[in-house]
């Protein structure tokens, strides 16, 4: 038998109490009426929940009007030892929810003999669950169940309308959930931001909350990482950096800042994680640019989201002032997307991820050792390396190259500064010409895998027909069977890759405009480093020496423009002037 409770000072004099349990005592006397005795076992449970969505039916659900509803209740039916568990700001589809979980954390460990609720709806929306912890769960555990506004009573027997009401109740929040999922809809349609709080690098403007502005303090470490990225540094050598430097990660950040972060700031708030640095290194919105529809959730009931395919974002351009410079922010893709990893020796090759052989298509890799000088380090075919059967050596030394890729950027520079009009031209020529050539290649191949997967599906019924003859043993048909599907599922996985080929390169434009700007951020280059190579250039295609000229050729592919021929342009450009 347990003995009433009456007041925290009587229990002091009989006997000392620990810290915790004087805390947890008068946590339970805190959410009492004054004056009701309390028992720890016996408890009537009287739960609360409002959501966003429930208040918009303004007061009679409001958090108060349940408790003096559930109250009144109590008192004309004699229970007088009860405890109010609430959840404010929290939908009924879900019922992980802290005060729903800690009213049922009580009742699986005997101390509630009897849940009161205003209606079911304040209990939950999803009929299934509802039903588990209504009609099992609490009937197990000997709980008796009330709902008052709908007449439910557990020790009256079931109650033919319940099962249709909770439905009812789930249909609300399916309603309401295609209701909401129609307006973020129409609002990310129509370019508005739907996240609540901007990005890292982004702060609400005061005049307008709708708009973004640019968060000096905050962006310089943005910029900061993207230079770290192109420097050679991947997103776990970036986060020690930044935590080396004592810069407050995201969440801590947003905290001292007077801020609500999105996550719970760590321990260690200089610590940063890798992941948010990946995330950061491929944000469009540090373009200037608004990305709506990133993110998407299977149903109303399942809080975890999930990301879509880029093909299904909308992207607005031009939404807020941009932070990063679109040539940086392509380099940083091109670095990221090939993978590179250090070596060895720990450093990165200026060139390494830029170099392919001509031949075979294989990347070319630094060759160095602790003994050679700088003049003696060289690039190889990867190809080569592995089997000497497959490809030549293409090999070239670094300092050669570097001093051909120099000569060539200081020409690409000059020709743009001097000759804008007469680029500009030529590169949308080129531009014509290079997709002209490469949409009707692809879409030659579409059409003979589509012409093959035909051929096949006579192929099939053919042999099928034999099979039923007697012509072909099931045997035999169905070993062929097999080969044919293989063939024929490699060739539609094929025809949709190229589909997607050909629909991505109409939709690709040279963007000279974005070169010529890059250009005239380096009008007088003296030298080359990683940064400034990734901003101009795509890739670098190496050919064999030629042994009886000893020459080779070189082709460089930019970023914005592809590849350009500047050597030919300056002197197509002279004999024009002369």
């Amino acid at each position: 038998m347990t003995t009433p409770v009456t007041s925290f000072q009587r229990i002091g004099e009989a006997s000392p109490l620990s810290a915790e349990a004087r805390e947890s005592i008068l946590e339970l006397f805190a959410q009492e009426p004054a004056g009701q005795p309390v028992e720890y076992t016996g408890l009537t449970a009287l739960y609360a929940r409002l959501s966003q969505d429930d208040g918009t039916e303004g007061e009679s659900n409001s958090i108060s009007n349940q408790k003096k509803i559930l109250e009144r209740y109590c008192r004309d039916h004699g229970y007088t030892n009860i405890r109010h568990y609430e959840d404010d700001g929290y939908t009924g589809t879900n019922f992980n929810r802290p005060g729903f979980q800690k009213m049922l954390a009580d009742i699986k460990a005997g101390r509630i003999v009897r849940v009161i609720v205003k209606d079911m709806s304040r209990f939950g929306r999803d009929y299934l669950q509802v039903g588990m912890y209504t009609d099992v769960l609490f009937q197990e555990l000997g709980v008796h169940f009330i709902a008052v506004n709908d007449g439910v009573d557990s020790t009256r027997g079931d109650n033919e309308f319940t099962a249709i009401r909770n439905i009812f109740n789930e249909m609300y929040a399916r309603d309401t959930s295609k209701k909401i999922r129609a307006t973020w809809k129409s609002k990310g349609n129509a370019g508005e931001h739907l996240c609540t709080n901007p990005p890292y690098g982004y702060r609400k403007s005061p005049e307008d909350e709708k708009k973004w502005i640019i968060d000096e303090e905050a962006a310089a470490v943005v910029q900061k990482v993207f230079s770290l990225c192109i420097g050679g540094l991947g997103p776990t050598q970036i986060a020690k950096w930044l935590h080396e430097n004592r810069v407050l990660c995201p969440a801590a950040y947003a905290v001292s800042k007077g801020k609500k972060p999105t996550t719970k700031p760590p321990q260690d708030v200089y610590r940063w994680n890798n992941e948010a640095v990946s995330r950061m290194l491929s944000r469009i919105e540090y373009l200037g640019h608004t990305v709506n529809f990133k993110t998407c959730k299977k149903s109303y009931k399942s809080k975890k989201k999930l990301w879509t395919d880029p093909s299904e974002w909308a992207v607005f351009e031009n939404t807020q002032e941009p932070i990063i410079e679109e040539s940086v922010f392509m380099a940083v893709q091109n670095i990221r997307k090939e993978r590179k990893r250090p070596t060895r020796m720990g450093e990165m090759g200026m060139f390494s991820g830029l170099l392919y052989c001509m031949d075979c298509g294989g990347r070319m890799y630094l060759c160095r050792a602790n003994h050679f000088e700088k003049r003696q380090e060289y690039y190889l075919c990867s190809t080569y390396r592995k089997d000497r059967a497959l490809c030549s050596t293409h090999t070239i030394r670094h300092v050669i190259l570097e001093e051909i890729v120099l000569r060539n950027l200081r020409e690409a520079i000059q020709y743009v500064s001097r000759y804008e009009n007469d680029f500009i031209r030529e590169a949308a020529e080129l531009e014509t010409r290079e997709q002209s050539h490469m949409l009707a290649k692809k879409q030659d191949m579409l059409e003979q895998a589509e012409k093959r997967r035909a051929e096949l599906d006579t192929i099939f019924r053919r042999l099928y027909e034999d099979n039923v003859m007697g012509k072909l043993t099931d045997e035999r048909f169905l070993k062929l069977s097999r080969e044919y599907e293989r063939e024929q599922e490699e060739l539609k996985m094929q025809s949709e890759t190229l589909r997607k080929d050909i629909q991505q390169g109409e939709k690709q434009k040279v963007n000279v405009k974005n070169f010529i700007a890059m250009v005239k951020k380096y009008t007088d280059l003296k030298q080359v480093d990683a940064t400034i190579l990734r901003e101009f250039i795509h890739k670098i295609y190496i050919s064999a020496c030629d042994r009886t000229s000893d020459t080779r050729e070189i082709h460089i592919v930019y970023n914005f423009i592809g590849p350009f021929d500047f050597d030919k342009a300056i002197e197509q450009a002279k004999r024009k002037s002369a």
